[in-house]
């Protein structure tokens, strides 16, 4: 299996002891801790099982889930020695978690250039900024595309160029009527989205 970076299936895993997620000093009987751990690592692992289900390695929903419950940022070392993952994978999760805004970057006072890592837990935004990144990207390749055939279908003489021209037509107005909903998706809260579909269902 590949992830959606196109790279091998994680062959380098953690121990069949699943990792536990940073915890810290808390108080509280042992019991509650245990209990603590079991509904942490519950979660770490769904989030896990998740990732996959998108295409995306396992560990990266892993790593994410630990960040989540880290009470500060981890450096990469931290992340090793808490997921039992190779440094190297922790490395290419991270700057792919990074890159996707799933998590961020940050220094530490009187740690030099050493990089920390913490989980971004606003999910509307990093949905918002996958919108802006990936799909938007797409569907302004495919606008481009769909402008330069309709001209050139117009200027041809044929039954066929007409054809291809409605089919052609058709699919750019989906295309502007999506990049439309992504502005809307793109510049509002999802309290205002959650507001409007209200409405929509009121009238139902």
């Amino acid at each position: 299996m590949t992830d959606s970076d196109g790279d091998a299936a994680e062959t380098d895993g953690p121990s069949d002891t699943a990792p536990e997620a940073n915890t810290g000093t808390e108080s509280g009987t042992p019991a509650d801790s245990d209990a603590t751990e079991r509904a942490r690592e519950e979660v770490v692992e769904a989030m896990a099982r998740a990732a996959e289900v998108y295409g995306i390695k396992p560990s990266y929903g892993r790593l994410y889930g630990l960040l989540y419950f880290a009470e500060e940022p981890l450096s990469l070392d931290e992340l090793v020695a808490e997921s039992d993952y190779a440094k190297s994978t922790v490395s290419t999760a991270m700057s792919a978690l990074e890159r996707y805004h799933f998590v961020h970057r940050r220094s530490i006072p009187g740690e030099g250039k050493k990089a920390y890592f913490e989980a971004d837990t606003d999910f509307w935004y990093v949905f918002q900024q996958l919108l802006n990144q990936e799909v938007r990207s797409e569907v302004k390749i495919m606008t481009r595309a769909l402008d330069e055939a309709a001209q050139t279908l117009r200027e041809a003489d044929s039954e066929r160029a007409d054809r291809d021209l409605e089919k052609v037509e058709r699919l750019l107005a989906v295309y502007e009527k999506g990049d439309t909903a992504l502005g809307v998706l793109t510049s509002s809260s999802f309290d205002q989205i959650m507001s409007v579909l209200g409405r929509f269902r009121s009238r139902e």
